[in-house]
């Protein structure tokens, strides 16, 4: 298993970048918030192709440095795009408290999740992987809950286009996550 995992990781960027960019060709067609969503959308997608086949062609010759940058650009760039497309959801309304609850909810994983993300790369501080796990856990329950609502609770209303492509996205943060150790045990204070 450990095999395969190796093997999707590299390839799962140009996988969502290439559903990203089918998902959002029509919405060029679209005016307004639309458009800009999905003009912004299309660039995504470019990058996650541009960095998926850069991830396969260079492998491990990449520096950790920029190894990092890019992992945290990756991360990121979505839960930034989904933030402000929650926020114009909001702002347009149409919907009762159930989703008002789930679009707030998004919002706020969304950020926590781009900001303690950015700290657990460009900081030592094996502490912040907690943090980091329990923002990314909310951020991907609340794509669930996007993906359940947009459906009205239907099994056959699911969006798959959506389905596959937070799931790819689910993949590579937990796979991009360091393993989760037990907290540095404080020294013992003599009495």
């Amino acid at each position: 298993m450990k095999k395969i995992t190796d093997y999707i990781k590299p390839n799962i960027l140009i996988i969502f970048g290439a559903l990203l960019l089918v998902m959002n060709l029509d919405a060029l067609s679209a005016t307004g918030a639309g458009l800009a969503l999905g003009i912004v959308a299309i660039i995504m997608s470019v990058y996650y192709l541009f960095v998926g086949i850069l991830l396969v062609l260079m492998g491990n010759k990449l520096s950790p440095s920029i190894h990092k940058i890019l992992d945290a650009i990756t991360i990121s760039f979505f839960a930034l795009y989904m933030f402000v497309s929650y926020l114009l959801t909001t702002i347009d309304g149409g919907f009762g408290p159930t989703g008002w609850v789930i679009n707030i909810l998004s919002m706020v994983a969304a950020i926590a999740l781009v900001i303690v993300y950015i700290m657990y790369k460009f900081t030592d501080q094996a502490a912040l992987i907690r943090f980091v796990s329990l923002f990314a856990l909310i951020f991907v329950l609340a794509l669930l809950l996007d993906v359940l609502f947009a459906a009205g609770g239907l099994v056959g209303r699911i969006n798959i286009f959506l389905v596959a492509i937070y799931a790819a996205y689910s993949f590579y943060l937990f796979s991009s996550l360091g393993k989760i150790e037990d907290a540095p045990k404080q020294a013992e204070t003599v009495k």
